[in-house]
Parts: structure tokens; sequence; C-alpha cells
């Protein structure tokens, strides 16, 4: 009888009498097996750190994670790209899982689904898997025909393309994939089983991957996840506690800190260490790409930068990144819309139509017209300008959408063609002194800002005075 070549189909000797081991033997058999899995994943640090450099780059780019398997390696995707949003405050498409036989295969077994290689195809197809993308395939026996599938798929629409395998593939999955990950843990305690070590080992890179990638974008200080939001009871204790420890404050004024934020611990944080309002703070973070310890060693006790603050020099790939930002601002501000519902508690006297036909008015009035003048002109002075205080509201969310989207495209090609010298144009505004490409660091941050307060969710009893000894803490007492 011919023997499978698949190491996770393999025989594992060390087990070969188990069925006839006693509990605390099956215990320690199946432990000692598990102690080899840590060992073969260090092995694999260095393909690992290189998965999470290339996953930031992309990201960066307005790019997505796309995980993709079968069975547990398919249902160990979907976890970890929904614990993303919760824990680092992504946006819930930022990291997808996708699974043969779609979302019934999470709670029943459909085993026959990783055979689908048109499904693995039209899975990805559905996604609009794109340049920016990558496409990690999770199959623990390097074969799945749905995993290969999509993978070629992938290839096909220039997404970038990694393979996490326990076995040695064959070699037409191996040259589909950039990056190849295959830790060696060996024969399964049960031949075959990949829920075990193979399971075990997938759900540890997995961890390392989305985590270090997360920390690369600024969405951790020190060990803390400032980037989450506090939407739920359990959050928002958590987020009251972050606030709390970095801060040096008791409970209420940290929850009063928390609420003025808009329910984010980073920029609750950045206010306190910055003495600055929540719009400062905001646009502090993001002239230092988020990241909060950086904020605080530039700009604290300092005057709070509005352009300045985005470094006068850049580069080939920050352009990239920036025309990036400004073109996904119509997609992030749809999905904005669509995840706000109208029985919400609302704290700002402006829903979603208002901030729609604000930044409506800010590109036609404001932004393009200063653009015009930067190319235009030699180093032109800008005078102050204030948008309405109650901008008009034609039409429903979408259609407004749908006219801001216009005025961005017309924005974006006009910056498209430039060149690097082009970027390097000047203009006064105020005091400041800045180029083109810094103008449009801050129009980026407004158009974020703004779709941030369009789906601004705080937990109820965040507002509210927290408790002590039964009765409510006042402001003053606190």
């Amino acid at each position: 009888m011919d023997l499978d070549p698949r190491l996770t189909e393999a025989g594992n000797p060390a087990t070969a009498l188990i069925d006839g081991a006693s509990a605390r033997e099956i215990v320690q058999l199946i432990s000692t097996e598990d102690h080899r899995v840590a060992p073969a994943v260090a092995l694999e640090s260095e393909a690992i750190a290189r998965l999470i450099e290339e996953v930031e780059r992309r990201m960066r780019l307005g790019g997505r994670l796309v995980y993709v398997g079968a069975g547990t390696s398919g249902r160990l995707g979907v976890l970890d790209a929904a614990e993303c949003p919760p824990t680092f405050g992504t946006e819930p498409d930022r990291v997808r899982g996708v699974i043969a036989g779609g979302a019934a295969a999470l709670e029943r077994s459909r085993e026959g689904a990783e055979d689908g290689e048109e499904a693995g195809r039209s899975a990805l197809a559905d996604l609009g898997v794109g340049p920016a993308d990558f496409v990690l395939g999770i199959a623990a026996s390097g074969t799945t025909p749905f995993v290969r599938a999509a993978l070629e798929e992938a290839r096909e629409r220039k997404a970038g393309v990694g393979l996490l395998s326990f076995t040695p593939p064959p070699d037409r999955l191996r040259q589909v994939a950039d990056l190849l990950i295959m830790p060696i843990v060996g024969p399964e305690v049960i031949a075959g089983s990949t829920r075990m070590k193979a399971g075990t080992a997938t759900k540890l890179i997995l961890n390392m991957l989305t985590t270090g990638v997360m920390i690369r974008l600024g969405k951790v200080y020190r060990n803390l996840m400032v980037d989450l939001q506090a939407s739920s009871m359990k959050l928002a204790d958590r987020s009251v506690r972050i606030v709390r420890e970095v801060c040096g404050l008791d409970g209420e004024p940290a929850r009063r800190l928390l609420v003025a934020a808009g329910g984010s611990s980073k920029t609750a944080i950045a206010m306190h260490a910055l003495g600055a309002s929540r719009a400062v703070a905001e646009r502090v973070l993001d002239a230092c790409d988020g990241f909060l310890g950086l904020a605080i060693e530039r700009f604290a006790g300092a005057p709070p930068p509005y352009y300045e603050g985005y470094d006068a020099a850049f580069a080939p790939p920050d352009l990239e990144r920036l025309l990036t930002r400004l073109r996904r601002a119509p997609a992030v501000l749809r999905r904005s819309v669509a995840e706000k519902t109208p029985s919400e508690r609302r704290r700002s006297r402006w829903g979603a139509r208002q901030h729609l036909a604000h930044l409506i008015e800010c590109e036609r009035v404001a932004f393009r017209p200063r653009i015009e003048r930067m190319l235009a002109a030699d180093a032109p002075r800008f005078d102050d300008w204030e948008p309405s205080a109650d901008p008009p509201t034609v039409g429903e969310a979408d259609e407004l959408v749908a006219a801001f989207a216009a005025e961005r495209q017309q924005t974006c090609g006009l910056l498209e063609p430039l060149s690097a010298e082009a970027w390097a144009r000047q203009a006064h505004i105020g005091d400041e002194t800045i180029n083109l490409y810094q103008f449009l660091r801050g129009v980026a941050h407004h158009d974020e800002a703004h779709a941030v307060r369009i789906r601004e969710r705080i937990y109820p009893g965040l507002l509210e005075p927290q408790r002590e000894g039964g009765r409510a803490t006042t402001a003053e007492e606190a």
C-alpha cells in the first residue's frame, strides 16, 4: 500500500498505543506532543516577520489581509479576523476570513467544500481582491483544492500571496506563493486530526501576524490596546482602566476624559498628556501616524501643530500612501454611514448628513481651490475660511456620499499626475508656511475625523457618572 507523503496524515509512533491508555496517560501523551509546537513555530520566525512587514506595508496603502482556509484552518482564520475590530479598533473589512462552505461551515463541518476549486476562485472575486491586498492561504496538508484555487485567483488579481502549511506543499502551490511559512510540527496525536498540533500552531502564527501588524500600525501603546472603542460594558470598563493606568487618574475623571474623547482610549491619553482638546489630540496623533508614544514625545509641552506637525519632507511611498487615503475617503464614509443606526444615542448636534454636507462644502469651497492656487501661484497666502455652521443637507446620506465621491474624484484628478516638485510647492496659512503634501495630510485627517464622528459608538453606561458607595460621584467631588 502506498503511504501518504503528507506529514499531517502520517501515523505518530509515540501515540500508536493511545487507544489503550488511561486518562492520565492520554493527557501526558497529548501534552508531550503539544510541547513540539512552539519550537517548530519559532524556527519560522524570520518568515513570519517578513509576512508582518508585507501586510503592514499593504495595509498602509489601504489594503486588506484575507485569510483563506477550509475546516479548522478556515475557522481559525475567521476567528482571528473577527477579533481585530474589538481588540484594535480596525474597520471590519481590513482583516477578512474566508472559509470553504461559507458561514454555515463555522458551526457544522462541510468536508466536501474543501474540494470546490471554483468556489475558492469565486470567494476571492466576490471580495474584490486586488493589488493592495494580501491573501494568506491556510492549508494544513498543503493540498486543499479550495485554498489552491483561491490563491491562484489572488495571484491573477496581482494581490500578495502567502501560504501557511505544515507539510511541504506541491510545486504548483509553492510557486504561487510569495511567502511560505511551514512549521514542521510532526504527525498528529491522532493521524490526520489537524485541529490538534497544526491547529495550535496556526493560532500561534495568526496571533503573531495580526498583533505584529497592529503594533506596527500604532494601535498599541506600551502593551495596552489603546485603539479599542468603548462600545460595550466590558470594553468601556477596560478603556477606563487603561486611561486610569496611563494617566494616573481616579475612576470618575478617567471616565469623563474618555467620554470627551469619544470613547477612544488613545485620544483620551493624548488629550491628557498634551493638555489639548479632542480635535488637537487627534490631529497630533495623525501627524505621528497614529503612534501615541511618538505623539507624546514630540508634542507634549509644545504648541499644538496644525499643518507643520506633518513633516515637510516626503518620499514616493509617502505620496502613494497619502493618495490612497484621499481616494479611500468616500468608501470609508460610506461604511461609517452604514454602521450608524438611528437608535444609537447621539452626543453631537450633527448627524451623518451634516458631516457629509460639511465635507462636500470644504472640498468645493476651500480644499480644491487652494490646491489649484498652490499649483498656479508662487507661495500664495490663504485667508482664514469658516465653513457653514449649518451646512445644507440636500438628499439622503448615500446621495451625499456619492456627491462627495464625485468632488474627491476631481481633486484626485488634479493630484495624480503631479511630480515630486509640484508636491513641494508652498503656501502661507496664518503664520505657517506649508507645502502641498502637508496641506493634503491635513485634508486626509479631516476626512477621517468626520468618518469617526459619524460612526461613533459609546457604551451608554459610560455616559453616566460612576457610582461609589451606592451614589453617583459628581464632577465637583471628583
